[in-house]
This record gives C-alpha cells, structure tokens and sequence, in this order.
C-alpha cells in the first residue's frame, strides 16, 4: 500500500519519543532542520500494510504510535518473523544497502509513523552533523538485537525464551516512559510462537507456568509481570 506524503510535517522537538528515535541526541537548533523533512503518514488500521518485501526503498519509518510486525516470506511463502517494533522504533533500515525492501511490514494495531525520506540524508547530514552519528547507533542496535536474537534461539530453552521476550518488551517500555510492569502487547499467540521458533502449543503451556508460578500473565492481550526478579533468575540460568 502506498501513502501518499501530507504537506505538514512531524514536531520533533515536542515528541515524547524524541529520545529513541531520529531525534535522539539532537540539539534543538538541530531539531528545527529536521522538522521540515520527517512527515507523519495518514494512520495505519490493524492488518494495513507499511511497506513490502521488493518493494523500493524511499523511506525510513519512526513508529510514533501503536506497533508493527516485520517479516519475510520463505521458499515457501511462510511468514518468518523478524521482530515487533514499538513507539520510537526504527523500521526500514535493512533497505538501505539493496535499495528496497526484503521485509514486509504490517501494523498491528491502530499506528502512526514519521518518515525520514532517505533521499534527502546526504543533504540533511551537512545541515545537521550529528544526524550521521544517530543513523549508525540506530543501524549498530538493528544488527545487535538480531545477533541477540539468533544466540537467544540456539542458546536458551523454550521457557526461557518465552521469559526473555517479555522481559525485553517490558524494558522497552520502561525506556519510553511507559508502564512497564503491566501493559497491552497486541500480538498473536502463534506469531509469538513464530519469532521465537516454538509451536503455539509450546507458549500457550509456558505461559500456564509462568501463571502458575505466579511470575506473569498475558491474558486478552494484557501482560501482568508479577515477580520481575525471579522472570530475570531464570532468564540468566544456563540452559540445559
């Protein structure tokens, strides 16, 4: 699906997610030559989709609201799920070597972005010279969580995956000022499942633990972290 680009722009000195995204590190008189260029797109409904796999690459996205799903389709047009992407989450950036896109992106929820046109960057970084030093953290963060990612899928079990992914999400939340103890995760039991290379059944059980021990709770999409301390013990564990 193509948007089609509105004239007013996004206020990045005024957004409360300025510290994790483009804007991050910014100086204000830095801030007022970046406003001008990153834009809002018109809101994404729950399935619509941000960007395709082979589709050319024009933009980088800032989630702003809500959250996204990024997945590739295999030899067998089965959804490989790269990550979900919160509020100040970059997405897009694995585009930027081949020139289009080799994820698809979808929202799941109602979800707003701002979008960096690339094609303006070389130009932009002149005017704003700490522009360059943000796009390499962002794009050095994107590489780390997927090395964190692949040790995580061959080096921890299944329960302490399931953990892991919890209690990263729920850090992700606490660095954006939100909630982060109990909070809505619009996401999928298979998806789950998916990202984390276990069955449906193999989280549903897990999850039943988890309730059982009185750690956590995901019920209708609500994430309760009950015991922060024990979820974070068994996460550091070794396997096996």
């Amino acid at each position: 699906m193509t948007r089609q680009m509105p004239n007013h722009s996004a206020s990045c000195a005024h957004c409360a997610l300025q510290g994790v995204c483009f804007a991050s590190s910014l100086y204000e008189s830095d801030l007022s030559q970046l406003e001008p260029v990153v834009a809002h797109l018109p809101s994404f409904m729950k399935g619509d989709t941000v960007f395709t796999q082979g589709e050319n690459f024009h933009h980088l996205y800032a989630v702003r609201a809500g959250m996204v799903k990024v997945y590739a389709r295999n030899d067998r047009c089965q959804e490989v799920i790269q990550g979900f992407y919160l509020p100040g989450d970059i997405i897009g950036l694995e585009a930027v070597a081949g020139g289009e896109h080799v994820f698809n992106a979808v929202a799941l929820d109602t979800t707003t972005v701002c979008a960096l046109p690339y094609a303006q960057l070389d130009d932009l970084q002149k005017r704003v010279p700490g522009l360059m030093n943000q796009m390499i953290r962002l794009m050095s963060q994107e590489i780390l969580s997927g090395r964190v990612h692949a040790g995580m899928l061959t080096q921890k079990t299944a329960e302490q995956r399931v953990a892991q992914f919890f209690l990263s999400m729920s850090s992700k939340y606490k660095a954006r000022g939100y909630e982060h103890l109990q909070f809505r995760l619009n996401i999928l039991h298979r998806d789950l499942a998916n990202y984390l290379n276990l069955t449906p059944e193999t989280v549903s059980r897990i999850l039943g633990k988890f309730h059982r021990q009185g750690w956590m709770s995901w019920k209708k999409r609500e994430v309760h972290i009950a015991d922060m301390n024990q979820l974070c013990a068994f996460v550091e564990a070794q396997a096996g």
